[in-house]
């Protein structure tokens, strides 16, 4: 066995105050091995959403992906979303956009080595969380240059019953549309293509959303939205998740640049 399959990031635990959401809240992050070495560098940023009945620890700890980050030199950050959809709510009770967009990323710029939002920036997610990961890629182009979906629960703000985020279908109309990604990315086409994100989506082909996310697939390819769209076995499962995110690291380390880490060179020398 080499030695990168046994290495691993280390998890770190953090916490910031919200202002949107009145509270502490936790996250997680990963950071590369290099940071300790040279403190004045910054990295491209990847945050990772969870999905819905989830927290904050479940990507670095359902998943490998401690040790598939090895490879990349990049800092990868965990909100805690709770079953807030990213979204914030219809009532008012609880603001989670406000809470990554205003209250996270500002605390993640001042306390950890990352680069400046744009090109160098990816957010994704799983179900809820890549929901969430495209959503507000589109409705924040000049934070994140590309959004990665997994298994992207896209129905909840489109549905026809009162939901206790997005409200009624009627009265909540508004928030409902700058909540649904349909409408946002055709709202992204009237932006030079330089200012609209990259799409990645990807789904099992056993899971209950597969529906919806070819029905998304098949509204970019209409309305001429630039993306990638990929099917794999698989259900609505960590399993399927795990190798969902082996997979897509080597598109995310492209696309934001990421140089070779320091374990990997030596494990290529």
């Amino acid at each position: 066995m080499s030695k990168s399959d046994t290495a691993h990031r280390e998890i770190h635990i953090g916490s910031y105050f919200s202002a949107a959401l009145r509270r502490e809240q936790p996250f997680a992050y990963l950071l590369p091995e290099s940071s300790d070495n040279d403190p004045a560098r910054r990295y491209p940023l990847l945050l990772l959403l969870h999905g819905l009945g989830g927290n904050h620890l479940d990507w670095p700890t359902q998943t490998r992906l401690t040790r598939y980050a090895v490879a990349y030199d990049l800092c990868i950050a965990f909100p805690e979303g709770d079953a807030g959809w990213y979204t914030n709510a219809c009532d008012g009770s609880a603001n989670y956009e406000d809470d990554l967009v205003r209250d996270l990323v500002p605390y993640l710029q001042a306390t950890l080595p990352i680069a400046s939002p744009g090109r160098q920036w990816a957010i994704g997610g799983l179900s809820m969380g890549g929901y969430g990961a495209i959503k507000i890629a589109l409705r924040y182009p000049h934070l994140f240059g590309l959004a990665t979906s997994h298994s992207g629960a896209f129905h909840a703000a489109r549905g026809r019953e009162p939901h206790p985020v997005f409200g009624a279908p009627d009265t909540d109309s508004p928030l409902r549309r700058q909540s649904n990604v349909f409408s946002l990315a055709e709202d992204a086409l009237s932006r030079r293509p330089t200012e609209r994100p990259r799409l990645y989506l990807d789904c099992g082909t056993e899971d209950g959303l597969i529906g919806i996310n070819r029905r998304l697939h098949e509204h970019l390819d209409f309305i001429g939205y630039r993306h990638t769209y990929t099917e794999m076995p698989g259900y609505h499962t960590w399993p399927y998740w795990d190798r969902a995110i082996r997979t897509v690291m080597p598109i995310i380390g492209i696309t934001l640049g990421c140089r070779p880490s320091i374990s990997e060179t030596q494990n290529q020398s």
